[in-house]
């Protein structure tokens, strides 16, 4: 966590009222050393070294694509009523990052999911991979606990990007999740809290095991890439 404040709120609130800002630059640039001094600790413990390179750094967003970040009155789009914020996605696009991201796998969610990827791509975002866990039946309902959600929403998100391929062949953005059959993932229900997660991790060990494998070759394949380009 680079920035907390005390109140379980929205960052761009929270930070208003314990007049404790915090500007897009500011978590850009903390971002960025933290990330540089992994870097560096990779290239030290070995140089050009896969194993060390395929280290993954996960980097979570506040939040969903467009949640708000914190307020401050040095960011852009502050004006005379309020001090300025930006959403996940606006804050963190000058970084240039692989996205995974965590779909809606509930009834409803082929609406939140869609709509947070068209985001995503329309700033530029590359998305390696979308994981869908399975929504919690309504106990109060038993006529639907047979249907999973999750499975249909990741479906619904094939079936979405095949048409609009289809429709614009151009645009590789619709195609790059097509290639990999895992690289939409569904994942099971989360057991009922207080109920430990570390059956549920045992019991999705291959899911986990396909989806890190595909990540690590997409990255170290990005790592060949910039590395080659540097040494041009």
């Amino acid at each position: 966590t680079l920035f907390s404040w005390k109140t379980p709120a929205s960052p761009h609130l929270v930070s208003r009222w314990e007049n404790a800002p915090v500007s897009d630059e500011e978590v850009v640039s903390k971002l960025s050393a933290v990330l540089r001094d992994i870097d560096n600790t990779k290239n030290n413990d070995a140089e050009n070294n896969l194993e060390t390179a395929s280290i993954t750094t996960i980097i979570e967003s506040a939040g969903g694509v467009l949640s708000p970040s914190s307020s401050s009155p040095f960011n852009k789009t502050t004006t005379a009523d309020h001090w300025g914020w930006s959403t996940q996605a606006d804050l963190y696009a000058p970084l240039r990052i692989p996205v995974v991201f965590v779909g809606d796998g509930k009834l409803g969610g082929i609406s939140v999911t869609l709509s947070s990827l068209e985001a995503l791509w329309t700033r530029g975002y590359r998305i390696d991979a979308v994981v869908f866990i399975e929504g919690e039946s309504d106990a109060d309902n038993n006529e639907y606990d047979s249907i999973q959600f999750g499975k249909g929403n990741a479906e619904a998100l094939r079936e979405y990007m095949s048409m609009r391929h289809q429709i614009d062949p151009s645009k590789e953005v619709y195609d790059e999740l097509l290639r990999d059959d895992n690289a939409i993932v569904c994942l099971p229900p989360l057991p009922p809290m207080p109920i430990p997660l570390d059956e549920w991790y045992r019991s999705n060990e291959g899911s986990f095991l396909r989806l890190h494998q595909l990540l690590d070759k997409k990255w170290i394949e990005n790592w060949r890439l910039k590395k080659s380009t540097r040494n041009e």
